[in-house]
């Protein structure tokens, strides 16, 4: 999942997203017209973007019960895997392989358990597959292209990433975070470039990172600090070496500052959390998708309005 170096990743975040700037022509990705035939629930279909029309191939899970509920809107969780996973696939079946590697529909497709889970949430599950990059324009094509052709509660999009994934979905949350219900990255491993994330005002985010992980904490910390800066805290939460598993917690605003609890925490309605685990694996998120406690956390979570 490793990026090999941080001047490719600079050189990333600078063709992607520098100034804020959108790729010319974004305003019309995702205008195909679409072609998906929905009849298939309760299992991990994959679908190439030759078709359906969207920007990405993806794979997709829909709970139980949505073939025959018209009138009914689901949840969504949006899943971006890492750098290992780009790439443009010609068969279902090599598309199928690729994004059950991670995440929800990882769980979904290989163990009983997690296939009851997220039925029984009745959630939505949509892991697309990037050819070399997660571009903020494109995956916002994506998702205007999930709503556009699914039955999608817009007060609860869900979006997590892990490694590069994660990196690519805090670049979406800078320009396009307040779609979202919640936001959970990984392992990030680029920081962000300083000003506050405007976009993630009254939005949940739980990240996680491994302490001496080789793409560093401070990429975690810094995007986190780009959210605090929404309620007054400018300062990076101080992460000492831990022993054990740690979750740092901030409440926002009515106590801007930064506390921490041992294990994976995920009570309370706090608008930032950081877990920390002890050692240098750049794998923090195998454990975290094991949590099914993660999983209510981030299914807990709704916009009040929705844009």
């Amino acid at each position: 999942m490793r990026m090999p170096g941080v001047a490719l990743l600079l050189a990333v975040w600078t063709t992607a997203c520098g100034g804020g700037v959108e790729p010319d022509g974004a305003e019309t990705l995702g205008t195909q017209a679409s072609s998906v035939v929905i009849t298939t629930e309760d299992q991990v279909v994959a679908r190439l973007a030759s078709s359906t029309g969207a920007i990405y191939g993806y794979g997709e899970y829909l709970p139980p019960g949505y073939l025959t509920s018209p009138d009914t809107f689901y949840p969504v969780i949006i899943h971006l895997n890492g750098v290992s996973e780009f790439g443009t696939s010609t068969t279902e079946a090599n598309l199928l392989a690729v994004v059950t590697r991670h995440g929800a529909l990882k769980k979904i497709h290989g163990t009983a358990q997690g296939k009851a889970y997220f039925g029984q949430k009745q959630v939505m599950v949509f892991t697309p597959r990037a050819p070399t990059d997660w571009v903020p324009a494109e995956l916002n094509a994506f998702v205007d292209f999930l709503v556009a052709n699914y039955r999608v509660d817009t007060s609860r999009i869900y979006l997590t990433g892990l490694s590069f994934g994660g990196y690519g979905a805090w670049k979406y949350a800078y320009q396009y975070g307040s779609r979202l219900a919640a936001l959970a990255p990984m392992a990030t491993n680029i920081g962000g470039p300083g000003p506050t994330i405007t976009q993630l005002q009254g939005v949940p985010v739980w990240a996680v990172h491994s302490y001496a992980d080789g793409t560093s904490l401070s990429a975690e910390r810094s995007w986190l600090l780009g959210v605090t800066k929404n309620y007054g805290q400018y300062q990076l939460v101080t992460v000492p070496q831990p022993t054990a598993t740690l979750t740092y917690l901030f409440p926002g605003a009515s106590s801007p500052t930064w506390t921490s609890q041992p294990g994976v925490f995920a009570a309370g309605s706090d608008i930032a959390r950081l877990t920390v685990l002890p050692g240098g694996a750049h794998d923090c998120w195998t454990q975290q998708y094991d949590n099914y406690a993660f999983w209510d956390w981030m299914l807990a979570q709704q916009r009040a309005s929705v844009p």
